[in-house]
């Protein structure tokens, strides 16, 4: 879905797949501050030198600005600011609340306008590659967000005209709590069960014994409230596991378990609740990643591994398979990405069940000892030797 008018709306998209579905509206922002123009050749060669040079695209002080600014309670028309990776500032308008009519291509590839209403805050994420795949080098100018890797964006609903009270037509299906409840309580039992899941405690045991791990968090694993959501509950079991498999070994110590993703709804979190998960709002889950946690993520559609390589080593990551070359994807696994795998060991779900298929694999961190992160959080540029150069984010020798 597309639809670009005089107020900075550029295009609604939707995210779907079997165990999410919902509409977001991008946005342009303006720059605070007027900067040289220069061209789409340009602008693609000074951000792969950044990326090369070591500069981290992704920081947790950029989520923590965000977080302070939309803990404020902004209303349509205020903004939040953002900075760009040259250190401009950017203003995002905020329109939670406010309706629009946009156009949108229905079934039969007609478009049509409809009202639509903004409801959430959120955040999308351009790596390296996104950020210079669109770029024209005979393009004189180029937007005033090339060089954002975080971009506001808000989810939208359709309100029913309907309805004395408008309530919002979800754009799928969405379970009764006792049902919902019922569903995942069955499907993490049979998780439970299954040797995959015995296999995976083995691996901990072995494995894991020495590690420090204080938290565990999901990223966009879905919604267990929709009806197809075999992969989201294996996932958010999987994670149930982890947490037990630390109680016995930590004699109950409470280890915090977290879930973001902008999908879920508020029976995910009345339901999860009730097993001691937290459903954090975007990008608050980057906050709680560090040295002594477990990540999840399988098949996101925001780039975890690269943010995640920025700003912690985990010492466990539980991901798709990491390949030995740049391949493009929502996820991609770039050569930061792959210079912070070097680091951990490689493990299989055997056998492979809905949810964790063969490409998915389990990275512990070799070493027990959790690494120290730079000064501000991230872990770019590379502490390398003398003798060694920065080639596309891996030290190499010269």
């Amino acid at each position: 879905m597309a639809n670009q008018d005089e107020d900075d709306i550029p295009m609604l998209f939707g995210s779907t797949s079997r165990q999410s579905c919902t509409t977001w509206a991008c946005h342009w922002p303006t720059l605070a501050e007027p900067r040289e123009k220069l061209n789409g050749g340009e602008v693609k060669a000074h951000i792969n030198a950044l990326y090369e040079s070591g500069v981290p695209f992704f920081a947790k002080k950029a989520f923590q600005d965000v977080v302070d600014q939309l803990d404020s309670h902004p209303t349509a028309g205020d903004e939040i600011i953002t900075k760009d990776l040259t250190g401009a500032s950017l203003k995002w308008k905020v329109r939670l609340g406010l309706s629009k009519e946009l156009c949108v291509r229905d079934d039969e590839n007609n478009w049509n306008e409809q009202e639509f209403t903004f409801s959430q805050c959120a955040l999308t994420y351009n790596p390296k590659e996104r950020l210079i795949r669109d770029l024209d080098h005979d393009k004189i100018d180029v937007p005033d967000w090339a060089y954002a890797p975080i971009s506001l964006i808000h989810s939208v609903d359709r309100p029913d005209k309907e309805s004395e009270t408008r309530k919002w037509i979800p754009t799928a299906p969405i379970g009764e709590r006792e049902d919902v409840a019922h569903d995942f309580q069955e499907k993490s039992e049979a998780w439970e069960k299954s040797e995959t899941c015995e296999n995976f405690k083995s691996i901990l045991r072995s494995v894991v014994s020495n590690h420090e791990i204080d938290n565990i968090i999901g990223f966009a694993c879905g919604s267990i409230a929709l009806e197809a959501n075999e992969q989201c509950a294996v996932q958010t079991a999987l994670l149930l596991t982890v947490r037990n498999w630390l109680k016995e070994r930590d004699q109950d110590k409470r280890i915090p378990c977290y879930l973001q993703d902008p999908m879920n709804t508020d029976v995910d979190r009345e339901v999860l609740a009730d097993w001691d998960v937290e459903i954090l709002d975007d990008p608050r889950g980057w906050l709680k990643v560090d040295e002594r946690s477990v990540v999840l993520s399988v098949a996101p559609n925001v780039p975890v591994k690269e943010i995640i390589a920025d700003i912690a080593r985990p010492a466990i990551a539980i991901w798709f398979k990491v390949p030995d070359k740049d391949e493009y994807s929502t996820d991609p696994s770039t050569s930061r990405v792959r210079t912070m795998m070097a680091d951990y060991d490689i493990f299989e779900f055997e056998p492979t069940v809905d949810g964790l298929h063969g490409n998915v694999m389990i990275y512990i961190r070799k070493s027990a000892i959790p690494p120290i992160p730079n000064a501000d959080g991230t872990f770019w540029p590379l502490k390398i030797e003398a003798g060694q150069e920065i080639t596309e984010g891996v030290p190499s020798e010269q």
